[in-house]
């Protein structure tokens, strides 16, 4: 994945892209406390269904972001299977089937789906939001909100470097295939990964000490960058989603802690 297909979302004109960095922001805070405060995966797949909608009018190229989704969804799944057979000591866990000497229950199985919506909600969502979005306007929206600097600065630099990182694995893989290495198979793509790992990372060094003296050039420790020629306004589709977002955060609260719903308490000890 090279840096210019993981940016190719950001010339799209839908709704998301033309929101205020701040109300994304705010989209962001919102889905990730929420699936926290549930403890079953119904109302967590409520969650995740309320954030397909933002998936499919954002109209994002799914090829670019590939790589981040098999990775979300490997996190995901390898949180349900180990909580799967973690939970088997239970009293009252009922064993589904078993491996060997690992017993899978239905109460790591319940917990694992909570864990694993936990893990993948928020990355999808902020997934969104980072590529329908200049990492430039997100740095710019975090010091809007009183944020300071340097955090404002370490999230640009991270959002940033991330596609270069990929765009040099792409490139050391290329040069892998001309040398004729050999990525059959589950060995051989440990091998490749094995002869690609130093490299990358002696690059990312240099790249990250190159951006270090760049932003030094221009005055970043003493702290002038301050004001932007380009400025931020809200507008209505902002304040919109502002609303939504805190009426969804609300009433997801509400239904947690005023209606006593959303934790099964025969299933989580």
């Amino acid at each position: 994945m090279a840096a210019s297909d993981f940016v190719i979302n950001l010339d799209k004109g839908t709704w998301v892209h033309k929101l205020d960095p701040r109300a994304k922001l705010l989209l962001i805070i919102g889905f990730v406390a929420t699936p926290l405060l549930f403890m079953d995966p119904l109302y967590l797949t409520i969650i995740l269904l309320i954030g397909i909608p933002i998936w499919l009018s954002a109209k994002i190229h799914m090829k670019s972001i590939m790589p981040l989704l098999g990775t979300i969804v490997i996190l995901a799944m390898s949180a349900v299977i180990f909580s799967t057979f973690y939970n088997y000591e239970q009293a009252n866990a009922n064993v589904l089937f078993s491996i060997g000497s690992l017993q899978a229950t239905d109460i790591g199985l319940y917990s694992g789906l909570v864990l694993g919506y936990r893990i993948a909600i928020p990355c999808f969502m902020t997934i969104v939001i980072i590529t329908t979005t200049d990492p430039a306007l997100l740095a710019k929206g975090l010091m809007k909100m009183k944020v300071p600097m340097n955090i404002a600065f370490m999230f640009l630099g991270t959002l940033r470097f991330f596609p270069l990182v990929f765009e040099e694995l792409t490139n050391i893989s290329n040069a892998q295939t001309i040398r004729g290495v050999n990525k059959k198979g589950i060995r051989g793509s440990w091998n490749s990964f094995k002869l690609a790992a130093f490299p990358l990372l002696i690059n990312s060094l240099r790249r990250s000490r190159t951006m270090g003296l760049a932003v030094e050039s221009k005055g970043f420790s003493k702290m002038a960058w301050r004001e932007y020629y380009q400025d931020m306004k809200l507008e209505n589709k902002d304040y919109i989603v502002i609303i939504l977002t805190i009426v969804f955060f609300v009433g997801a609260l509400y239904v947690r802690y005023g209606l006593g719903l959303g934790a099964d308490n025969s299933f989580i000890a």
